[in-house]
């Protein structure tokens, strides 16, 4: 892919193709990319009670959302599994948005060993967003792998980060930013710098456009899980170097031009962002809160305890443990968010709406 360098390529075009590219891309590959054989592990991988959990949420709001369900970045299929597992005689249709064929070939596979064959029929794939979204719209990791633009705060002004080749290695080349990014950048540090010289960080430019697109094709409800922070935590003066990270063989590391398609590459979500986008659409804030209160919230305990190996010295073990990853404040707890927004329809009284903990009490983030 090194010919795709020649002349300078904007990081966030480069993050594209590392990861979307339809013959390299990293998500091309498959399935092999989660999982304990895998690069990393995903909720859905860690427990299926994560997902069951999650489809006992949407219950009360399903008939509110015409008991249709569409899934956006279903990875291995694991999250589509548990959730219809527990709601696939609820509802009418389950759709997987995939523009992976690597990705979608696994996806079926895994649903046509774990669902019986009536449940497996209300599946569906489509290979494009659908111009209306109507019903109940979830999404798992999907913001963090949305690609960035990243910047540098220097006195000489706002520099971008942009990626050509040299020799056989790909190299970072800073330019001065263009009006949008410069625009941007100076509003972030007037909200949350001072900045030390040579800050990097990054903006989410394309997740903005992606929640401005769904709110606006919305009839229904979207929740989405994801790691990140709000404006303040994420802009912080500390945080020098951003949330940009790459990760193979389940190892993080900041070396993001290397092994092109062979490692994932993310960024931690910017929720007041996303809060500001959905809002901007149209959008309705339903909620905003921890995995670890949500899933608690939905009844993630009682559900494990109610496991028939629980009380199995091993596989009660192992399930502890997930369950502690899924929820510890050290883990995946805290720093995963679920953020919830309706469009076109009254969730008023249903249990999602009940038991979601809203940020603070203006509902803003």
């Amino acid at each position: 892919m090194l010919s795709n360098f020649a002349a300078p390529v904007r990081f966030d075009e480069f993050m594209h193709l590392a990861l979307y590219d339809p013959k390299h891309g990293y998500y091309s590959r498959g399935q092999q990319i989660f999982g304990q054989g895998g690069d990393f592990i995903t909720a859905p991988e860690l427990s299926p009670l994560f997902g069951q959990t999650l489809g006992e949420a949407l219950a009360t709001a399903l008939p509110h959302c015409d008991k249709l369900i569409t899934e956006f970045g279903a990875g291995s299929g694991q999250l589509a599994c548990d959730v219809l597992s527990v709601l696939g005689d609820a509802i009418a249709q389950y759709r997987i948005v995939e523009v992976s064929g690597g990705l979608q070939h696994a996806q079926r596979e895994r649903l046509a060993k774990h669902l019986p064959a009536h449940v497996m029929n209300k599946v569906c794939w489509l290979d494009a967003l659908p111009n209306c979204l109507e019903g109940i719209l979830i999404g798992n990791e999907v913001l963090d792998a949305t690609p960035v633009r990243r910047f540098k705060w220097t006195s000489q002004g706002v520099l971008e980060a942009w990626v050509q080749a040299d020799g056989d290695a790909l190299t970072w080349r800073w330019l001065p930013a263009d009006a949008s990014l410069n625009a941007r950048v100076t509003a972030l540090h007037q909200a949350h710098g001072p900045w030390p010289e040579g800050y990097i960080s990054e903006w989410a430019e394309q997740a903005e456009g992606l929640m401005r697109t769904l709110t606006d094709r919305l009839h229904g409800l979207a929740l989405m899980v994801d790691y990140g922070h709000e404006a303040q935590q994420y802009y912080t003066a500390h945080r020098t170097q951003g949330t940009l990270r790459a990760t193979r063989r389940h190892i993080a590391h900041d070396d993001f031009l290397q092994h092109i398609g062979e490692q994932d590459l993310t960024a931690h979500v910017d929720f007041t962002a996303m809060y500001n986008a959905l809002t901007e659409a149209g959008g309705q804030l339903e909620g905003y809160t921890t995995q670890a209160e949500f899933l608690m919230a939905h009844g993630i305990l009682e559900r494990a305890a109610r496991l028939p190996a629980w009380n199995d010295p091993v596989q009660g073990a192992r399930a502890r443990q997930a369950i502690n990853t899924l929820l510890s404040e050290a883990d995946m707890g805290h720093s995963f968010k679920v953020l919830a927004w309706s469009k076109g329809v009254d969730l008023e009284g249903t249990e999602l709406n009940r038991v979601f903990v809203h940020h603070d009490h203006s509902g803003r983030l």
